[in-house]
């Protein structure tokens, strides 16, 4: 059985509502998409057997436990369509929405009720079976075909124009599960028409597959925050030693925190922005402890090297860095620099402070690459 499928589905989309849950407390305009989400799982978890088991303890008997679930699933789709449509900026026709779905679910209930007595709210494998009669599922379905199919081209639509990279793909995941979900119904439908034993196997793994996608769109700014958190350590580490030697030499330009615990309390990336303030600060300082005729033989020096055009710049800053801390600590004494052997300025940078950042960070880890090669380098003899 393919059962698993399902299961493994609806546990990563309460897992996406989960690593979402944060940001829904803190920021008021992810809320309604947190509830979205939920609604969703809620939704499909009330058909696992554990569930429905629950459901056969509190409610009176199993053909209550199924309509309560089937009302509440009109209400999971009516609001996932308003939320979708908010999202991408569309008159949501709020009334008209919600009213739809009150009438669907009184026609549901008007169904079950003047329909024959009996004991599930399920499609019969037989029409001989006593059940509710083929209206319920047909208008069950149908609503719930147009909503899935309403939100899933919403989302496509609105993550193919202009929209920030993050986002769209977003949408397209999600949007893709939403399809997806109008697949089951169809294959429902058909299901319904030809009570063929071909489809019903199908409805539990397409409906994990569609969780899946869903999940996997909800998730995806997580995962981009996972990843830019990881870039940023792997930086932060990797500007260590350059920081270390330079900042040991300069260490007017570190600005250190009160105590241990304020510390530990600033965010990563604003320790990666202060170490490489720190470091610029300390390159500008140490530029002072370069002789002009020692920048130019350096220059000529690492020129007859073979190195790629985008790393020449890096081993120059390099050498003479480390021309600078061993003039500095024999006791050179330091003369003002006119050449700007510290990067672009601010006023160079681009104007988005995040881009100009990131920029400057791969600048930097060029150069502490080069620097360490430098300072591992084995030294000719007599030196």
């Amino acid at each position: 059985m393919l059962i698993w499928i399902e299961n493994a589905g609806i546990a990563a989309l309460w897992s996406a509502a989960a690593v979402r849950a944060p940001q829904a407390v803190r920021h008021r305009e992810q809320r309604p998409l947190w509830f979205a989400v939920v609604m969703i799982a809620v939704a499909m978890s009330m058909h696992l057997e554990p569930v429905t088991a629950v459901l056969a303890r509190i409610v009176p008997g199993a053909h209550w436990v199924d309509l309560t679930t089937h009302l509440f699933s009109i209400v999971d789709a009516a609001a996932v369509l308003w939320f979708i449509h908010g999202a991408a900026g569309r008159h949501r026709r709020t009334h008209l929405l919600f009213g739809t779905a009150v009438a669907v679910m009184a026609a549901l209930v008007l169904l079950d009720v003047l329909g024959p007595a009996h004991a599930r709210n399920q499609i019969a494998p037989s029409r001989s079976t006593a059940s509710v009669p083929d209206a319920y599922w047909w208008v069950f379905f149908a609503f719930h075909l147009t909503a899935d199919t309403l939100c899933g081209f919403v989302c496509w639509s609105y993550g193919r124009h202009g929209t920030p990279r993050l986002l769209r793909y977003g949408l397209r995941l999600f949007g893709t599960g939403i399809l997806l979900a109008s697949v089951l119904w169809s294959l429902k439908l058909v299901y319904l028409y030809t009570r063929s034993p071909v489809f019903a196997p199908l409805f539990s793994p397409v409906t994990g597959v569609e969780a899946v996608f869903m999940a996997l769109g909800v998730a995806l700014p997580v995962f981009a925050r996972i990843r830019t958190h990881l870039q940023y350590r792997r930086s932060y580490r990797g500007l260590e030693l350059l920081w270390q030697d330079l900042t040991t030499h300069t260490p007017d330009v570190v600005l250190r925190p009160a105590n241990r615990i304020g510390a530990a309390a600033v965010p990563l990336q604003l320790r990666l922005y202060r170490r490489v303030i720190e470091i610029r600060d300390a390159m500008i300082v140490l530029r002072n402890y370069i002789p002009p005729a020692t920048l130019e033989s350096i220059r000529q020096s690492v020129g007859r090297q073979a190195l790629p055009e985008h790393l020449v710049e890096a081993h120059i800053t390099a050498s003479w860095l480390t021309a600078a801390l061993r003039n500095k600590h024999d006791g050179l004494k330091p003369h003002a620099q006119t050449a700007n052997l510290t990067g672009p300025t601010d006023r160079d940078a681009d104007e988005s402070s995040a881009r100009s950042l990131t920029h400057e960070i791969d600048r930097l880890l060029l150069v502490a690459s080069a620097y360490h090669a430098t300072t591992t380098a084995p030294q000719p003899a007599g030196k």
